[in-house]
C-alpha cells in the first residue's frame, strides 16, 4: 500500500508539472554552466518550454555559427541526419533532418526563417507532422553583459502522447541540449 502511495504522489507530482506554466522570465545574467528552463504562458494562451543560457561569445559569432546549417548535426545532439539544408533567399532556408527525441526519431522537413531583431538575431520555424502536429521553434540571441543571451524556445505536441508527458520530457531534455549548444559555441 505504501508503494502504491508513493507512486501515486511521483505521479501527481509528474502529472502537476507538465501543464504548469508561468508568466514571468527568468534569464541568466552571467556566463557559468547551467541553464534556465521553464514552461512559459505564451500570448496566443499556449504553452511554450523556454530554455536560456548566457555564452561568452559576441552576439555575431554566435550567430554565425547558429546559422551553418552545415553545423547542425554537431550542434544540436538531436539531430540524426541533416539530408537537405538549402538556402532559399536571404531570410529563409529548407531543412530535412531527422530529430532524435525520447518518443522516437522524427522526420521533419521545414522551412527556418532568419529575422533580424534589436541587438541581435531570430531563427524561427512551424514544421508540423503526422505524428507531431504541433512543433514549432525559435531561437533568438540578443546581445547581453557578458555575451549572448541564448533563448531556445518549443511548443511540441505529439499525436500519441498526452501533453503533460510531452512537457515533462522537453523540461528534462531541452536544458541538456542548450547547455551542449552553449559548450560548442565556445569551443
Amino acid at each position: 500500500l505504501a508503494v502504491v502511495a508513493v507512486l501515486s504522489a511521483l505521479f501527481a507530482g509528474y502529472y502537476v508539472r507538465g501543464p504548469w506554466a508561468s508568466a514571468s522570465l527568468a534569464d541568466p545574467t552571467e556566463a557559468r554552466p547551467g541553464v534556465t528552463s521553464r514552461l512559459v504562458r505564451a500570448e496566443d494562451g499556449g504553452t511554450d518550454l523556454r530554455t536560456a543560457v548566457l555564452i561568452p561569445v559576441p552576439v555575431e559569432t554566435a550567430w554565425k555559427i547558429l546559422s551553418d546549417y552545415a553545423e547542425w548535426e554537431r550542434l544540436f545532439k538531436t539531430v540524426r541526419r541533416k539530408q537537405v539544408a538549402e538556402k532559399l533567399d536571404d531570410s529563409r532556408h529548407h531543412v530535412v533532418s531527422d530529430v532524435m527525441t525520447p518518443m522516437g526519431t522524427v522526420g521533419l522537413d521545414f522551412i527556418v526563417t532568419h529575422e533580424k531583431v534589436a541587438g541581435g538575431y531570430r531563427a524561427w520555424w512551424d514544421a508540423p507532422v503526422p505524428d507531431l502536429p504541433v512543433n514549432k521553434g525559435e531561437i533568438r540571441i540578443t546581445s547581453a553583459p557578458g555575451g549572448t543571451l541564448f533563448v531556445y524556445k518549443v511548443r511540441k505536441a505529439y499525436r500519441s502522447y498526452p501533453q503533460f508527458l510531452v512537457n515533462n520530457m522537453l523540461l528534462r531534455q531541452q536544458p541538456d541540449i542548450v547547455q551542449t549548444l552553449a559548450n560548442r559555441m565556445v569551443e
